[in-house]
């Protein structure tokens, strides 16, 4: 692998997407579902089916109120899925937004969005032609690589590419910033020590713009979450059939009982109602099946 390795290759590494699409970011995102749908109560009404990924048993939450994340989150998903047996109406709609705003505006965000983009950056970042990752780079002795690479960016070639760049309008300021940031990712992975010096040096070259050090303080998850991912399991929990333990599947005489989303039901009269998010409304979720209907049912 060593032999595959080059500057060039470490240089030219890059979290975006051509679009401009940070392809960490969406991975990290996944990874962050994965921890909610994983979150026990959450994962046993819900997402019983899913299996945990690898990289969960690495994320460390610390202060970061994940439970709460995913109890509002799928809160969230069950006030907008409007669905016949009005579970929607038993959520407190504002109540949700006010804390998913919390969530999604607080230090603890920003800090939970950096582990895991760092956690994510050294596989997913990657060299199309040879498949070389970031990863290779840091365990092939990183401290070397991130030295060479301070280097190439402390060349005055380097620095007169890019101000060139910017005056034939083919590079924005907004861009280098974004990509300055991706290079501090990148150093800090390789080694931590040479982040400062690689960005004094960027600082004092006149020929380019000033250049913000948003290592640890930048929004790597971005915006809020996507309910729509998981409204497709939402509304499967809350279809989900059960009848009276009583009830006897082998008489095909009497009406029988059949109520859905049960489940559902107690996690809202439980898990929301403990966050403020239950209205105090119960769902519409019991229907009669007809005795000439039960073969169907069962």
């Amino acid at each position: 692998m060593a032999d595959r390795l080059s500057i060039e290759i470490l240089q030219s590494l890059t979290p975006f997407h051509p679009d401009g699409r940070d392809k960490v970011t969406e991975a990290s995102r996944e990874l962050l579902l994965g921890c909610i749908k994983f979150e026990p109560r959450i994962h046993k009404v819900f997402f019983s089916s899913f299996e945990a990924q690898p990289g969960l048993k690495l994320v460390e939450f610390r202060t970061f109120p994940i439970e709460t994340l995913a109890t509002v989150f799928v809160a969230e998903a069950i006030s907008k899925v409007k669905d016949e047996f009005s579970f929607h109406s038993t959520i407190e709609k504002s109540r949700v937004e006010e804390q998913l705003e919390e969530i999604y505006g607080s230090l603890q965000w920003k800090k939970l969005g950096f582990q895991l983009y760092t956690l994510m950056y050294p596989d997913v970042v990657k060299d199309t032609k040879t498949n070389v990752r970031l990863r290779d780079f840091m365990s092939n002795e990183g401290h070397v690589w991130a030295e060479r690479l301070v280097s190439h960016v402390s060349d005055p070639a380097w620095t007169r590419s890019i101000h060139q760049r910017m005056v034939r309008g083919h590079y924005t300021e907004e861009e280098y910033n974004r990509d300055m940031n991706a290079l501090f990712v990148k150093l800090h992975l390789l080694d931590p020590q040479s982040v400062i010096p690689a960005y004094q040096h960027l600082l004092n070259q006149r020929a380019l713009p000033a250049v913000n050090l948003e290592l640890a303080t930048r929004n790597y998850l971005e915006g809020p979450l996507d309910w729509t991912t998981i409204e497709h399991q939402v509304g499967n929990a809350e279809r989900k059939t059960s009848t009276p333990v009583h009830a006897s599947r082998m008489s095909l005489t009497s009406d029988l009982d059949v109520y859905y989303g049960v489940d559902v039901d107690e996690f809202i009269v439980t898990e929301c109602r403990n966050l403020g998010l239950w209205t105090g409304l119960r769902p519409n979720n019991c229907r009669v099946v007809k005795a000439k209907d039960k073969c169907t049912l069962m």
